[in-house]
């Protein structure tokens, strides 16, 4: 009797869930689409890093990115944005080589621990720890 109960949990768990996800998502092959641990719809955005001093006396300034998040369809996220390196983005036929500014875009991730529990908070995941291609599975524009 266990055994049943057991299976119908996790059938219950395995049972497509009406999250109303975008027709994109179906359109990634469903292995990373299950991989994911963390799906967002988002909107990018891009700006310039507050002025930093580097020891030699010059000034540096680097290049923020994030997706600010509408939808959250799987994982727990806790705040608004979620900041990726554009720099380092994998080399995917499933992530969109150019990011454009105010454009919405599906987001499938699989965060390592400290990020996960980074994104929980209010604060979210700090500049210097941005996403990158080991985090990032899929980057696909909505239309």
């Amino acid at each position: 009797m266990n055994h049943l109960l057991s299976m119908a949990i996790i059938l219950m768990m395995l049972a497509p869930q009406n999250q109303n996800l975008p027709e994109e998502f179906y359109r990634i092959p469903e292995q990373l689409r299950g991989s994911a641990t963390v799906v967002i719809t988002g909107t990018f955005g891009q700006g310039r890093t507050p002025c930093m001093l580097r020891p030699d006396g010059t000034r540096v300034w680097f290049i923020d990115s994030w997706f600010n998040v509408k939808k959250v369809y799987r994982g727990k996220v806790g705040t608004n944005s979620v900041r990726i390196n554009t720099a380092m983005l994998p080399d995917s036929e499933y992530v969109s080589k150019k990011l454009e500014r105010d454009h919405n875009y599906l987001v499938l991730l699989r965060p390592d621990e400290e990020t996960v529990k980074a994104m929980q908070t209010k604060e979210g995941v700090s500049f210097w720890d941005s996403l990158n291609d080991d985090e990032i599975i899929a980057i696909v524009e909505l239309k």
